[in-house]
């Protein structure tokens, strides 16, 4: 068990042979069937009647060439160089994988092998002549928001009747509430990569107007495991005479999930908790369904849509005011390839610097989702009772990062529950480590970097 002063480069990361974790499952049922997604969708795209020739043809050598990478998970061939695409990160990504040394698709660390694998189906487009830029994973990112039809008119209708009520964003009397307010749109960033709302105290704006959401949050709370609301909001309201309060969210997933961050970012800037929200994007696509920037108008386009979103009476109110804080500034995105290599967030002080200095001067960095939390930190094998700020390594205790960790939880690794005690608890309630690993039990980290 690691102490307080351990080196985090110490404990040891998951691998895709660890029995029974998340890797192993990942390696021998998941990865197979999502390269045979990319092969279907990018047949479907070619075989369009009015798709050009050179394009359809370029397509068999891609989808060949994607089989190939198929067959070698299946048959769980070695990882092998990335082959030069005219990227400079090639060079960085194979010199990773020569430190590894020689490794397996189900006997790799499972952060390297899956980022590896995403990179290996970018750098097949990148060495192509007209599918530079496609989406893969676009077909299926959009097929998923639009089944979210009745979370999203929801919310929408949510937004408009509590936090626009500007009579209940200008009283002051109201500080007790506007906590309430605060965790319950958290939560809402927090579980927004599922579209089962029932996750969520759904208070009115009576319910908080009358303090009668403290008993509902509560029972929402039940299965965050890790949960720093409180010193969140502390910090929020220690702070809030800071003149600039820029706000990095570095981003998960598209759809439905990025519906719930722009609107947290609309809720921070219209309760002036932030001054200004930074949207950290993809620089190509990654992990399935991760933002890209094409996803941000992607996102615009099916809510004006009321084909797919038909319920226009809330809707039609947000969605100039969203497009509103995009076009005046106040949200803006960015992209770094830092945040598409393989490297875990403890080598962002040395490989991305300039990144890292960015983040010290945020007011406050919000990190979405399973992949972010894993390279936060190390994706180790930590105990789970390890405190976030020392899985943080060189994020984590004088970093001057404010970083907050909005996470479900799906994978193997999970930190800063209070107690052995707890952990026990939750191994009994979800046997076999089932709440680190179902997505139905969460965190809400937060380190001050102080």
């Amino acid at each position: 068990m690691p102490s307080a002063t351990m080196n985090p480069q110490e404990v040891r990361a998951v691998w895709t042979s660890e029995e029974g974790s998340m890797a192993k499952q990942t390696a021998e049922n998941r990865w197979a069937k999502i390269i045979q997604g990319t092969i279907d969708d990018i047949g479907e795209t070619a075989n369009a009647d009015d798709f050009d020739d050179q394009k359809r043809a370029e397509s068999i050598a891609i989808q060949i060439a994607l089989k190939d990478i198929k067959r070698r998970i299946e048959q769980n061939k070695p990882l092998t160089p990335l082959q030069d695409d005219g990227k400079l990160d090639i060079q960085e990504w194979n010199k990773q994988l020569a430190a590894i040394g020689q490794c397996s698709w189900r006997n790799c660390p499972w952060l390297f092998g899956e980022c590896y694998m995403y990179r290996s189906i970018q750098r097949i487009l990148n060495a192509s002549k007209y599918w530079q830029n496609y989406d893969v994973f676009k077909r299926q990112k959009d097929s998923t928001f639009v089944k979210s039809r009745a979370a999203v008119e929801e919310l929408a209708s949510r937004y408009m009747q509590i936090v626009a009520d500007t009579r209940f964003a200008q009283d002051e009397s109201k500080e007790e509430a506007k906590k309430l307010l605060f965790v319950e749109m958290t939560e809402i960033a927090l579980w927004g990569n599922a579209t089962d709302l029932s996750l969520l105290a759904n208070l009115s704006l009576e319910d908080l107007q009358n303090l009668q959401g403290r008993e509902a949050i509560q029972k929402s709370q039940r299965n965050i495991v890790d949960n720093d609301t409180d010193d969140v909001w502390t910090y929020l309201q220690r702070t809030a005479s800071q003149a600039s309060r820029q706000i990095d969210i570095i981003l998960d997933n598209a759809g439905f999930e990025f519906f719930t961050d722009v609107l947290y970012a609309a809720y921070l800037l219209d309760a002036g908790i932030s001054t200004s929200i930074r949207l950290h994007t993809k620089d190509f696509p990654w992990f399935v369904s991760d933002v890209i920037s094409t996803d941000v108008e992607s996102l615009f386009e099916h809510l004006d849509s009321s084909e797919c979103f038909p319920g226009r009476l809330y809707l039609g109110q947000l969605i100039p005011k969203l497009r509103k804080f995009f076009q005046s500034g106040a949200i803006t995105t960015t992209s770094d390839p830092f945040w598409t290599t393989p490297f875990s967030f403890h080598e962002l002080p040395s490989k991305a610097p300039a990144v890292f200095k960015e983040l010290q001067n945020s007011y406050l960095v919000i990190f979405k989702g399973d992949l972010n939390y894993r390279k936060l930190t190390r994706d180790g094998l930590w105990p789970h009772t390890t405190t976030y700020e020392e899985a943080l390594g060189p994020l984590g205790k004088q970093s001057g990062v404010k970083i907050l960790s909005l996470r479900t939880n799906k994978s193997d690794v999970c930190v800063g529950v209070p107690t052995q005690s707890k952990v026990d608890a939750l191994n009994e309630e979800a046997p076999g480590g089932a709440w680190i690993q179902n997505g139905k039990y969460a965190v809400v980290s937060f380190n001050e970097g102080q």
